[in-house]
Formats: C-alpha cells, structure tokens, sequence
C-alpha cells in the first residue's frame, strides 16, 4: 500500500497549529492520522518510516510527522528509537520555540507511560516553554498540552498559580480545561486517587477542546495509570 492509495481527505487538526493535509507531507499527515486513528501501527510505522527515509525538514509540521512516528515506533516496541527521535527532532523544536507544544508534552508522557526501564527524561525545557506559553492568550487544546507539560516535570507551583488565575465562566471548554488542571495538578503532586476521580470524568470529554481520538488516547491513559497507582498505594498501607 503507498501514500497515493490513501483517501486525500481534509483532516480535522489534532496539532493545535492548523490543519496541513495537502501537497506531499500532507498526504503522509493524513494517512499517520489514519493509521494511528485505526490502530495499525505496523502499517503506519512502515509507511510513514518510507516516506520519511532520506528527507529533512523543519517547522511544526515536520515536527508533527516526527511525533507521529514516534508514536508508531512506541506502538512496535521500538521505545529507543521513539526517544532519540524526541531527543532529535522535537527537543529542540519546543526549546526553542512554541511550535511543538502539543507534540513535545505529549510524546514525553507516552515515553513515560511505555518505558522498559528507569528513566530520567527531559521535562524541564518543555516545561518552561509551557510556562512562558501560559502567560500569553492561546488555544484551549495547546493550553491544555502545556498542562501536560507542569505536571509532567511535578510543577506544582506552576499548575496552582494557572488554577488561581482562571475566571469563574459558564464555558464549558474553560470548565473543563480547568478540570483537566485539577486533575494534573492532584497527579503532580501525588494525589492520584483525587487525580483518578477527576481525570476519569474529564479525559473522555477531552475532544470537545480538539485532537484526534488517538490522540486523547493520552487523557485516559494517564487516568488510568492514577487509579493503578491509588490501588498500589492501597495494597502496600493494607
């Protein structure tokens, strides 16, 4: 099966920066998403690892392939792989700029989330982009990926100061990002039974703020690695 067979549809964005499914990476953009949508993640890592072979780029879109297939090669049991293809080609994006502020957050969360073995991963410059992001007006789904990123790196601070400083709004996209940092903020600080409760409730509603379904996977993926860890703190106090 090559990119030309995949059906040239206009893809809903899921990276917060805007939609890009024309023209040659748009093409492998949309069959990635189709891939991971569907959950055939050999396929996507074989095709989107052909297309990638022997090219270079840069800007958000590239980096969206890039954590794309990282995705995949998490999906196959390639985790090594996934991280130096974080440490390569996505650090430095989100070091420097606000251009990886979904994918970065993201990919250092299913590093976590998969990883074979102890590890130390580099949360901090992520957490200071999201940090400087956070002061300034914003979409509600990178937002909510800057959320990821404090609580990630164990900001408490960071995540209270973002608590405090939201309005009282009958939104319910700002209700429900304030929920999702609720939830983050229990995680962060070791709270996973009340992290549990909320990020449970919130998670699947995460798609109302954007994001593909494969995507907020993520949501109720870290909604359940709380409840594990509440159910093990129980058993070592029994």
């Amino acid at each position: 099966m090559s990119l030309e067979l995949m059906t040239r549809t206009q893809s809903h964005d899921v990276s917060g920066f805007g939609v890009f499914s024309h023209g040659d990476a748009g093409q492998a953009h949309v069959m990635a998403h189709r891939m991971l949508d569907e959950g055939r993640h050999e396929l996507g890592h074989r095709l989107l690892g052909a297309w990638l072979e022997g090219r270079d780029g840069s800007g958000s879109d590239w980096t969206h392939l890039q954590w794309h297939m990282a995705t995949f090669e998490i999906a196959v049991g390639q985790w090594e792989a996934a991280l130096k293809r974080f440490e390569k080609h996505i650090l430095p994006v989100v070091a420097h700029t606000y251009d990886a502020l979904t994918d970065a957050p993201a990919m250092l969360w299913r590093l976590q989330l998969a990883a074979p073995r102890p590890v130390i991963l580099a949360w901090e410059p992520v957490r200071a982009t999201a940090v400087r992001r956070l002061t300034q007006p914003g979409s509600p789904y990178v937002e909510l990926h800057c959320l990821l990123a404090l609580a990630g790196a164990g900001d408490v601070e960071g995540l209270d100061r973002w608590l405090h400083g939201r309005r009282m709004t009958d939104d319910p996209g700002a209700k429900l990002l304030a929920q999702m940092g609720v939830g983050l903020r229990a995680f962060a600080a070791d709270d996973y039974e009340l992290a549990s409760v909320v990020l449970a409730t919130a998670a699947p509603k995460v798609s109302n703020l954007g994001g593909s379904h494969a995507q907020n996977l993520l949501f109720s993926e870290i909604a359940d690695l709380c409840w594990a860890r509440t159910q093990t703190m129980t058993r070592t106090a029994a």
